[in-house]
C-alpha cells in the first residue's frame, strides 16, 4: 500500500489524515508522523501500519493520563475509566498503567493514604464509611484494610466522632433526652461510625 496524501486535519492541527492508494486510511498525531518519517509515495504493509497506530494510541493515551493525574491524585481504577472514555484499547491501557506505575505517577497505596487523610481533615467519617469510599475508588480490599489500620486507629475514630458530636448536639432541639440521644446516635451511624463507637461517644450501655 502506498501513501498518496498526508493532510492536516481541520479540527486538530496536530493530527494528520493518512491516505493509502487514494483513500483515507487512518489518522495519526504529528509525533507519530515525525517518528516514522512518513512521506507521500512511502510503501506500508499491515505490520507497519499496526505498529504506527499502536504507537500513536499509546502516545495519545499517555498524554491524556498525565493531564488527568496532574489535576489531582487518582486511583488506578479512575485512570482506567478515564482512558476507556478516550476510546483507548485495553492493551494500550495496560501498557500505560505499567509505565506510570514504574514512574511512580500511579500508586494506589500512596493514593489510598492521601485520600483518607484528605477525607478525615475535611469531613470526619467513620472507619466503616472510609473503607466503603476507598472501595468505590477501586482500591484492593487488603490494601484498604492495611491503610485503615495504619492511618486510622479506633482511638482516632473515637476522637473524631466525639468532636463531630459536640458540634451536632448544639443543633439538636429535642426536649426529651432520649429522643435527642437517638437522633445523635443515628447521625453518627450515618457518618460511617460503627455502633460500638457511636455507643461509646453517647455513653450508651
Amino acid at each position: 500500500m502506498k501513501i498518496t496524501k498526508i493532510e492536516v486535519q481541520k479540527k486538530d492541527k496536530h493530527r494528520y489524515n493518512i491516505f493509502l492508494d487514494g483513500s483515507f486510511a487512518f489518522g495519526l498525531y504529528e509525533d507519530s508522523v515525525l517518528k516514522y518519517g512518513l512521506r507521500t509515495k512511502d510503501e506500508l504493509d499491515e505490520k507497519k501500519i499496526k505498529e504506527m497506530r499502536e504507537f500513536d494510541e499509546f502516545g495519545y493515551g499517555k498524554k491524556a493520563a498525565y493531564s488527568f493525574l496532574a489535576y489531582k491524585p487518582r486511583s488506578k481504577k479512575e485512570l482506567v475509566k478515564k482512558l476507556k472514555q478516550k476510546k483507548i484499547s485495553d492493551k494500550i491501557i495496560e501498557d500505560i498503567i505499567e509505565l506510570l506505575e514504574k514512574q511512580k505517577y500511579l500508586d494506589d497505596k500512596i493514593y489510598a493514604k492521601s485520600y483518607l487523610e484528605d477525607k478525615l481533615s475535611s469531613k470526619p467519617i467513620g472507619r466503616r464509611l472510609a473503607k466503603l469510599k476507598l472501595s468505590e475508588k477501586g482500591i484492593d480490599k487488603e490494601l484498604i484494610e492495611a491503610t485503615i489500620d495504619e492511618n486510622y486507629s479506633e482511638d482516632k475514630e473515637f476522637e473524631l466522632a466525639s468532636k463531630l458530636m459536640e458540634k451536632f448536639e448544639k443543633k439538636v432541639k429535642y426536649k426529651d433526652p432520649a429522643d435527642k440521644k437517638n437522633k445523635c446516635y443515628r447521625y453518627l451511624i450515618s457518618k460511617g461510625f460503627d455502633y460500638e463507637t457511636a455507643g461509646r461517644v453517647l455513653k450508651i450501655n
